[in-house]
């Protein structure tokens, strides 16, 4: 019996898989008709199986026209010590202003983030802060 690998096995699991390939999550903004208020609580974070969530910084100029809000949001990179096993999802509260309508929002985003050849990418768009709408009038 080896009282060693048995010791040693917590924190490997902990760590990720042995010999796994570290993996670089990126989170790119491609937002043309809204901007991001600055001073809202937006709190985006990474969820990878096994891990607690990580937080991906919201960071780029103020908008020329609206100085409360980011002009532009910077792509963020998000290490993680080895791939997970599972999916990857880009979660989080994002307040926005939408230019054209004028109405400001609280967008829950919920994006998966594929992963393919080692990479993990992810491009939120103004898509994907949409507001939904009910199938249901009235309601």
């Amino acid at each position: 019996m080896r009282p060693l690998p048995l010791l040693l096995a917590p924190l490997l699991l902990g760590a990720g898989v042995a010999g796994a390939a570290p993996l670089t999550v990126e989170v790119r903004f491609d937002l043309r008709g809204v901007l991001v208020n600055r001073a809202a609580p937006s709190a985006l974070t990474l969820h990878a199986p096994g891990r607690a969530p990580l937080p991906v910084p919201l960071r780029g100029p103020a908008s020329v026209t609206h100085p409360e809000s980011f002009g532009l949001l910077l792509p963020v990179r998000v290490p993680l010590p080895a791939a997970p096993a599972g999916e990857l999802r880009l979660r989080g509260p994002l307040f926005v202003c939408g230019l054209r309508e004028r109405v400001c929002r609280r967008v829950d985003l919920n994006l998966p983030v594929p992963v393919s050849g080692g990479a993990a990418r992810v491009t939120v768009t103004d898509a994907d802060l949409a507001p939904h709408r009910s199938l249901w009038p009235g309601r």
